[in-house]
C-alpha cells in the first residue's frame, strides 16, 4: 500500500467515488451527506472524512484508494 496523498485529494473524481460508494453500498446517502458537510468544513479529501467517522475501515480505505488509481489509469467509472 504505496499511496501518494494526491491520488485521494483530487476533487475531479469526486463525484464517480460518491456514485460508486452508494452503488456498493460502502455507505449509505445519510453517511456521504454528513461526510460532504464535515468535508466542506475540513476542506479535506472525502475519503479522509469516511475513514475519520468511521464510515470505512482501513481495509475499505486501502481498497478505495485502489479503485480510485484504477479509475484515473482507465479514465472513469462507468457503473
Amino acid at each position: 500500500m504505496n499511496h501518494n496523498p494526491a491520488t485521494f485529494a483530487d476533487d475531479k473524481h469526486q463525484p464517480e467515488l460518491e456514485r460508486y460508494l452508494l452503488e456498493s453500498a460502502t455507505i449509505d446517502q445519510d453517511q456521504l451527506s454528513l461526510a460532504k458537510k464535515l468535508q466542506a468544513k475540513q476542506e479535506g479529501p472525502l475519503l479522509m472524512i469516511l475513514l475519520q467517522l468511521s464510515f470505512i475501515d482501513l481495509q475499505q480505505f486501502s481498497n478505495l484508494l485502489d479503485w480510485l488509481v484504477h479509475l484515473k489509469v482507465n479514465g472513469g467509472y462507468s457503473g
